[in-house]
């Protein structure tokens, strides 16, 4: 359907101020018309092909993919945790949850979460399209850090193994070690032990676990079911 007059300025406005999600407030401030008015505008817009809606009162501009809405909603941010694991074909479950690493916090938002990461954290990721989002390497570090955003960590041991014929061990060795968290080393070098993964592999992970336990599933319970190479509670029954 052709666009009316106003309805092609609001297209050709999104479009140069890159909102590819936007709400009728930002048509408001974008037009300078009245709240109403902007809502039919989007609904007109929607009705006519040329935006989609999206939950929470957003809509996106027609051809925006849906595993980018969070880039465009919190920028810097990159698809991770769970969603990546799924994009690269690593666990068979597509979580309905987009799951975005990001520098600053935000609500979640048209289905998007977000994790602040600092930013020492917040590298390894690429382009692929219009998607911005970690490297297969990065996905798994990011899931070892905050093991709920990707299923946890049974999960993430299932999605390990998957990939294990098509990542870097050293690169994804290399990128826990530069995050610099214990749990991560600990959590990372138990899984790939349990895989079979050449030890040499494993020394410079061990380098950096220190002293005490911690659960290997922040999410749930203590058990004391101690892995003393790790130090962890293995709390949880993972796969081997």
């Amino acid at each position: 359907m052709q666009l009316s007059k106003l309805e092609s300025q609001a297209d050709e406005a999104l479009k140069k101020n890159n909102l590819a999600i936007f709400t009728a407030k930002d048509l408001m401030l974008l037009l300078g018309i009245k709240r109403m008015k902007a809502y039919n505008l989007a609904k007109a817009l929607k009705r006519k092909g040329a935006v989609n809606a999206v939950k929470g009162g957003m809509f996106a501009l027609a051809g925006t993919n849906e595993l980018s809405f969070g880039q465009h909603l919190n920028w810097p941010s990159y698809l991770s945790f769970w969603s990546a694991l799924s994009y690269y074909g690593y666990s068979d479950q597509m979580p309905r949850t987009l799951f975005y690493a990001s520098v600053k916090y935000m609500k979640k938002r048209a289905n998007c979460q977000f994790v602040a990461l600092s930013n020492k954290r917040f590298f390894g990721y690429t382009s692929i399209g219009s998607i911005t989002i970690a490297e297969k390497e990065k996905a798994f570090v990011d899931s070892l850090l905050f093991p709920k955003y990707a299923g946890g960590m049974n999960e993430i041991s299932r999605c390990l193994k998957n990939a294990l014929k098509d990542i870097d061990i050293k690169k994804m060795a290399s990128y826990a070690e530069k995050v610099g968290n214990k749990a991560v080393l600990r959590r990372l070098g138990f899984l790939l032990e349990i895989t079979g993964i050449d030890s040499s592999l494993l020394s410079g992970l061990k380098k950096g676990i220190g002293s005490g336990y911690e659960r290997i599933d922040p999410s749930l319970p203590k058990r004391n079911h101690f892995n003393k190479e790790w130090l962890l509670d293995v709390n949880d029954d993972i796969a081997h």
